[in-house]
């Protein structure tokens, strides 16, 4: 079976340490990461599908704007030259990671919520 990720998923997925949602969000997570290969989507995924800021098939949290997260998308995908419709592994993304990630954290983890459930202190 293949996930269904957004750009921004798949970068913050590698960091997700089973903390910091909901126990109902966490299981879907699990299921999600379990999967071997990732077919890369535009839009809400198999996370969003879980949400409870998903509303009207965009994001309604106070902290994002869902324009903020289709750019998070965006970027994802061109740091990574990944391209929607394309179906990947975890071992694909997680090796394309080291090159990217500092980039990744100045520009999106800084002011990110998640930030400590993923790095720790930062």
């Amino acid at each position: 079976m293949k996930a269904k990720l957004r750009g921004h998923h798949l970068i913050c997925l590698n960091f997700f340490r089973g903390e910091g949602y909901s126990e109902e969000f966490i299981k879907n997570i699990y299921s999600v990461v379990a999967k071997e290969e990732v077919e890369i989507v535009e839009g809400p995924d198999e996370v969003c599908a879980r949400c409870p800021y998903l509303k009207d098939n965009k994001c309604s949290s106070g902290e994002y704007t869902d324009e903020k997260i289709l750019f998070q998308d965006k970027e994802a995908l061109r740091l990574l030259c990944f391209k929607p419709g394309r179906v990947v592994d975890w071992e694909l993304i997680s090796a394309r990671l080291p090159q990217l990630l500092e980039k990744w954290k100045v520009q999106f983890c800084m002011d990110c919520g998640y930030r400590k459930v993923c790095f720790g202190q930062m």
